[in-house]
């Protein structure tokens, strides 16, 4: 029954007589109440069904204007329904008729001559009842389709790669993000969808953990480096999943998010860099200065032992070897004192094209004769002001080190190039923007892993044998005590190129040089 009165019925007939008996039969009903219009013609029955908005039509097949197939195709509006429920009722016709109403839109059909006892109430109301079933229907499944769409649109706006995954983690929806960032579909990369994103040395920890967080329910959040398609490199991201039940589903499912963390990531590695190098600086000092001290002690001691002897005494030998090897204990602790930045140092102003060629000249007949060592100084290049003798250890460091990464057995070659390069500050830099000057050091040694990279800076460290290491420490400590950076690009197997930045002086005119 509705809500509050009568349902509302028209009838659209043109024989009088039958619409005497339809009227009688639902008045006689005494389980629904009903009201009625009724017309003879198909036009004014489309009318009045859109003027007096009736709960149901009891439509006659055969009109004289139109026929009810017409009327029902005149009032069904985008998505082919009719307004109201609909009964198609004839006097003759069959099964292929029904079929056609049906199709139409009609709610149900009957043929006049079976229209006895309450048969004609039963079906109005059954029609009317299942019509406003259907429109709830449609109702709802559009509101959800509106809900999804709304819920599909919010996924591809997010700024992360958002996911879902069934209880054993395959990978079964994905957002835009997903797709662009891994190049990778449903299906691909794995089994589980996430062998092709996850780095090979974080698969392990990361699938240890999912399974702990399925085992046990809870959320699963991990930091883990992920594939990027467009270059092949892997950055960090944030791994997120919450599981969820939904109704009827035996196993839970899971809701993820991956958000890039790579810039934290790189500055936090900055940051504990810089905090290492402090420490290590702070004791590289603290020794260099002690050890100083003793060596002082030494020579002091060895060379008045010198100046007490005879010339030609036996001990006048090893004296000197005391002094030369505490002269050279007393170079390292310099080289201790440059990485930490606490050197002594004279600032002056350099011409990095002189310092370059002085210290490739004195070590010509020094590298071996298999490896050919170039040298392209650049024009006009800007003087700087620096240590000139802390510079030419630090280009001396930089070849001997390109040396050994190519070895006396296979041969190769150095190159050295000196220029100029602008660094704006748009780039995320360590140096502040501006004008400075470049040392490029390329070799087709043996080149690094990105392992050995991190570590290459960290005093003593060494690929070859202990004891060495501290040249590009103290490279570095001279360079950023300097104001500068140093730049590594390398390869297993490719060589490695080493650049230096370095202030340079103000000038009034801009010089072209090197590209940054």
């Amino acid at each position: 029954m509705p809500d509050a009165g009568a349902w509302k019925v028209l009838i659209v007939e043109d024989d009088r007589i039958d619409r005497e008996i339809y009227k009688r039969s639902l008045r006689a009903s005494k389980t629904f109440q009903y009201e009625w219009r009724e017309c003879d013609c198909a036009a004014q029955g489309i009318d009045l069904a859109r003027t007096w908005a009736p709960d149901c039509i009891l439509l006659d097949f055969n009109l004289p204007d139109v026929d009810g197939l017409g009327v029902l195709e005149t009032l069904r509006d985008e998505n082919a329904r009719p307004p109201c429920a609909v009964i198609m009722l004839t006097a003759c016709g069959g099964e292929e008729l029904a079929v056609q109403a049906l199709k139409s839109g009609a709610m149900d059909y009957l043929p006049k001559g079976q229209l006895v006892g309450d048969v004609l109430p039963h079906t109005v109301a059954n029609a009317i009842e299942r019509f406003q079933m259907q429109r709830r229907i449609d109702g709802q499944r559009a509101a959800l389709e509106k809900s999804a769409q709304r819920y599909q649109t919010l996924l591809e706006a997010i700024p992360h790669m958002v996911w879902t995954a069934n209880a054993e983690g395959a990978v079964e929806y994905a957002n835009r993000q997903w797709f662009e960032y891994g190049g990778l579909g449903l299906g691909e990369g794995g089994p589980l969808g996430w062998e092709g994103l996850l780095h090979p040395e974080d698969r392990e920890r990361s699938w240890a953990a999912w399974k702990q967080a399925r085992e046990a329910g809870a959320a699963f959040e991990i930091e883990s480096r992920l594939k990027r398609a467009a270059d092949g490199s892997y950055r960090w991201h944030l791994v997120r999943a919450v599981p969820f039940q939904g109704p009827g589903q035996e196993a839970p499912q899971w809701f993820g998010t991956c958000t890039e963390i790579e810039n934290q990531k790189q500055a936090e590695t900055a940051n504990l860099q810089k905090e290492k190098d402090h420490g290590i600086g702070q004791l590289a000092a603290g020794v260099a200065h002690d050890f100083n001290n003793l060596l002082a002690a030494i020579l002091g001691g060895a060379s008045l032992a010198m100046d007490g002897l005879e010339q030609g005494h036996p001990a006048q030998e090893l004296l000197e070897g005391v002094v030369q090897a505490a002269e050279r204990a007393a170079e390292l602790t310099g080289r201790m004192l440059a990485y930490a930045g606490k050197g002594n140092v004279w600032l002056e102003r350099t011409d990095l094209n002189r310092v370059v060629r002085e210290a490739c000249d004195g070590l010509r007949e020094t590298i071996p004769k298999n490896i050919r060592l170039r040298v392209r100084p650049g024009r006009n290049v800007p003087a700087l002001t620096t240590d000139a003798r802390g510079l030419r250890q630090a280009v001396t460091d930089l070849l001997w080190n390109a040396v050994e990464a190519i070895g006396e057995g296979t041969g190769g070659a150095i190159w050295v190039r000196t220029g100029e390069a602008q660094v704006d500050g748009q780039a995320r830099r360590p140096i502040p923007p501006g004008r400075y000057v470049v040392l490029e050091v390329r070799d087709t040694g043996c080149g690094m892993s990105e392992e050995t990279q991190k570590r290459i800076f960290d005093p003593f460290f060494t690929t070859k044998f202990p004891g060495r290491g501290l040249g590009l420490a103290a490279v570095q400590g001279f360079v950023r005590s300097s104001g500068g950076e140093v730049r590594v690009e390398s390869r297993p197997g490719k060589g490695t190129r080493f650049r230096i930045f370095l202030p340079a002086m103000p000038m009034e005119a801009k010089v072209r040089g090197m590209a940054c």
